[in-house]
């Protein structure tokens, strides 16, 4: 039997997933679908997507929904999705490839280049970000950008195909080196840099504002309600606002392929690492103070691919069962480079301390503790910018992974809390179709969202064996560190 009553679809289109989740007028999640899909490697250090395929994936998810769904019962429609990859659009609307994606590397000298000319602090302009890429076609691929009439990015392209309207929320923009962070407004000038029109951009919006009517064809393919209200929502950055209710000394991390780290801070409260280590992101609904690592969840698929033949549980039920401290081996997981702390594309990560007793279960619980250490690093950091960090609101897949939460607890030597596990992003939205409509307040409705939270409960007696691995891996993390400044 379908399931019926006023709901709201919540899209979250990845990089490797589109997930659409319903949720009820009470904030319950109702149901779930998600549709896999991969990215292309024409070359080491590239990745290109496919719009098409992100496309096709919501349909398939619509149409799993909808066989045990109402979905003219939906009422509300809002997204999210990775950042940085821009989608270019020709004058008819049609996708102009290459689609480079996020943790695409191959723009890290016009990365050198925008920042000689720029001079922004790395969190502003980093190579994951759009504008670099955009200089590299214009280097490389000068038809694609000749052909350009309208950037997106991946959430904004889905709404799109849905209400043929243009626009985007101020996180997109924020994060593609294309936004003015103090006026919040376009920063216009630098297309120049890549030879485009500043038409090319479009419209920024609240999240949650109004991202256009359904149109009539479309709604009726999918079977939706064509009079829902469309929401423009926000980029994966909602991951940080949905891990956790806000509370001072609580640092959310979301940890997915990527890991991200942000405590809130106080309204008004001047922060400022001079190293750029940590900074202050201002575009949700409350300042937040973190950063970005590039491969934390990514690192173990890789090394669980690689030791296990794919098989991701086995491979960490077997790390389990490996003493603290991976029997001496040390991992650095700058698989991708490195954002926070280092800001680097040229870091590289790896093992120390590998002897011929280790075998693969000694390598993937390295690669678990390694990303638990390179998280105490940023704490280490908050500390000496005054921000205590007294618990760790863990979410995304890495809340999920048996045993993973507990070795961030012990690493971290504190308490870690789960509100959220893999829901983040989706509640936010959730939250934001209920501000739309006029129902509640965005905080009130995503504080609806939240139960009581599992608590994983540090255990002081494996400090001395971390504070002994946390050691190493400091030690190897600032070497290199060294050896990229000195390549």
């Amino acid at each position: 039997m379908k399931e019926t009553g006023s709901t709201t679809l919540t899209l979250d289109v990845g990089t490797s997933s589109l997930k659409a989740v319903l949720y009820d007028a009470e904030a319950h999640m109702l149901d779930k679908a998600t549709e896999r899909y991969g990215y292309e490697a024409p070359h080491p250090g590239w990745a290109e997507g496919d719009p098409h395929t992100w496309w096709r994936a919501l349909r398939r998810a619509l149409a799993a929904l909808g066989q045990r769904n109402d979905l003219e019962a939906v009422e509300a429609i809002s997204f999210t999705g990775q950042m940085h990859s821009a989608v270019l659009l020709d004058e008819e609307g049609e996708v102009v490839s290459p689609t480079i994606l996020w943790l695409d590397r191959r723009a890290a000298q016009e990365t050198e280049e925008l920042q000689m000319e720029l001079g922004l602090p790395p969190y502003e302009l980093n190579s994951t970000y759009t504008l670099p890429k955009l200089l590299w076609l214009r280097r490389h691929r000068p038809e694609a950008l000749d052909r350009t009439a309208r950037i997106l990015w991946p959430k904004d392209y889905l709404r799109f195909r849905l209400t043929g309207e243009i626009c985007t929320d101020l996180t997109e923009p924020g994060g593609a080196a294309l936004l003015d962070w103090r006026g919040t407004e376009w920063a216009v000038e630098r297309l120049a840099l890549v030879e485009l029109d500043p038409s090319v951009l479009p419209s920024i919006q609240p999240a949650t504002g109004d991202g256009g009517n359904l149109l009539s064809e479309v709604a009726a393919s999918l079977g939706l309600n064509p009079g829902a209200r469309v929401v423009v929502g926000m980029g994966d950055v909602a991951a940080l606002f949905g891990a956790a209710p806000p509370a001072s000394g609580r640092v959310f991390c979301s940890l997915g392929s990527s890991s991200m780290v942000f405590a809130p801070i106080g309204e008004g409260r001047e922060i400022e690492d001079p190293d750029h280590r940590l900074y202050v992101y201002p575009f949700g609904p409350y300042p937040l103070l973190g950063g970005v690592s590039s491969t934390t969840g990514s690192a173990l698929v890789w090394i669980c691919e690689r030791c296990g033949e794919g098989d991701y549980e086995g491979c960490v039920r077997e790390a389990l069962t490996v003493e603290p401290g991976a029997g001496g081996v040390c991992f650095v997981p700058y698989l991708a480079g490195e954002r926070s702390p280092y800001w680097s594309d040229a870091i590289r990560g790896g093992f120390y301390g590998l002897q011929l007793a280790h075998n693969s279960a000694h390598l993937v619980r390295a690669v678990m503790e390694g990303v638990a250490y390179s998280l105490r690093h940023l704490l280490d950091i908050y500390e000496e910018l005054a921000v205590p960090i007294e618990e760790i609101a863990l979410a995304g897949g890495g809340a999920t992974t048996e045993g993973w939460p507990q070795i961030i607890a012990d690493v971290c030597q504190r308490d870690v809390v789960i509100y959220a596990e893999e829901e983040t992003v989706t509640r936010v939205l959730f939250a934001l179709c209920q501000a739309s409509l006029g129902r509640a307040a965005f905080e009130d409705a995503l504080l609806k969202t939240f139960d009581a939270p599992q608590v994983i409960r540090r255990r002081q007696e494996r400090s001395d064996v971390y504070d002994e691995g946390y050691e190493r891996y400091r030690a190897f993390s600032e070497f290199a560190d060294r050896r990229a400044r000195e390549s």
